[in-house]
């Protein structure tokens, strides 16, 4: 049992749409962090948790997309 459920995307567009969102979102979350942008150890801690998750994210479309490749 996964912690989630991860549906395949209606089309190869949206699966970039996608991902160019999640990076473009942790690179907000970075610049946050690398420029001292954060209210104390709780909002830095909570934005690096957030980072992380991301990251999780565009491994999972990284997977899909090897999954598509090799269907092809």
């Amino acid at each position: 049992m996964s912690g989630f459920d991860v549906y395949a995307l209606d089309s190869p567009q949206a699966a970039r749409t996608f991902r160019a969102r999640l990076e473009k979102r942790k690179n907000e979350l970075q610049s946050y962090i690398l420029t001292g942008d954060v209210m104390d150890w709780a909002d830095y801690r909570r934005r690096v948790g957030v980072i992380e998750g991301i990251d999780e994210a565009l491994r999972v479309c990284d997977d899909l997309e090897k999954e598509g490749e090799a269907r092809r």
